[in-house]
C-alpha cells in the first residue's frame, strides 16, 4: 500500500501546476459525477420504496374493510340461520297460515291452500303455501298480511295477486304466495 502511494506521489511531483490543476479537476468532476449517480439512484430508490408503501397501506386498508365486511356477512349469515333454526324442523308452514287465515278470515273465504316445496341450495329448501281467497274485501287482505309478516318467523309474502270481482267493487278475489326458507338438515358451518 505505501509502494502505490509513493508512487502516485512521485507521479504528482513529476507533473507541472497546470497538469496537476488538471487532474484535481478532473478528480473533482468525477467524484461529483459519481455522487450524483449515487444520490439519484438513492433518491429514485426512496421515491419507489415511498410509492410502495402507499401501495401497501391502500391493501392494507381495502384488506381492513373486507374483513370487516366479512364479520358483518358472517354475523347476518349466523342471525339467519338462527332465523331459520326458529321454526325448527317440526314447524308446518300450511298448518301456521291455516291458523293465521282462521283467525283473519271466514273459513269460507279460503278457497284453496297448496303447499309445495323446492330445494334452493344443497342446504336449503324453500316451502311455499298458495292460498287462494275468495270473495275478500281489501281489509281482510290487510289483515291477513299484517298476521303472516308480523310473526317471529321469516316469512316471506313472494306473490299478491288480486283481482276485482265485476259485481262488487269492494270484494276481490287473491293469490296469496307465503314461503319460507329451512335447513334441509343440520347443515355443517
Amino acid at each position: 500500500m505505501s509502494e502505490l502511494r509513493r508512487r502516485l506521489e512521485q507521479m504528482l511531483e513529476r507533473l507541472s501546476p497546470r497538469e496537476r490543476l488538471l487532474l484535481g479537476g478532473a478528480v473533482t468532476v468525477t467524484l461529483l459525477v459519481l455522487l450524483w449517480l449515487v444520490a439519484s439512484t438513492l433518491g429514485e430508490r426512496r421515491q419507489l420504496l415511498g410509492a410502495q408503501i402507499a401501495a401497501s397501506e391502500r391493501d392494507l386498508a381495502e384488506m381492513v374493510t373486507l374483513r370487516d365486511r366479512y364479520a358483518h356477512l358472517r354475523a347476518e349469515r349466523d342471525a339467519i340461520q338462527q332465523r331459520l333454526a326458529a321454526g325448527g324442523m317440526d314447524f308446518s308452514l300450511f298448518s301456521h297460515l291455516e291458523g293465521v287465515s282462521r283467525e283473519a278470515l271466514r273459513p269460507e273465504r279460503i278457497a284453496a291452500m297448496n303447499p309445495s316445496t323446492r330445494a334452493v341450495s344443497d342446504e336449503l329448501q324453500e316451502e311455499d303455501v298458495e292460498m287462494r281467497l275468495s270473495a275478500v274485501s281489501l281489509r281482510d287482505v290487510v289483515t291477513l298480511l299484517y298476521r303472516v309478516e308480523k310473526t317471529d318467523l321469516p316469512l316471506l309474502v313472494s306473490r299478491l295477486q288480486m283481482k276485482k270481482r265485476f259485481d262488487q267493487p269492494y270484494v276481490f278475489d287473491a293469490t296469496l304466495v307465503v314461503g319460507r326458507l329451512r335447513t334441509t338438515t343440520a347443515a355443517p358451518r
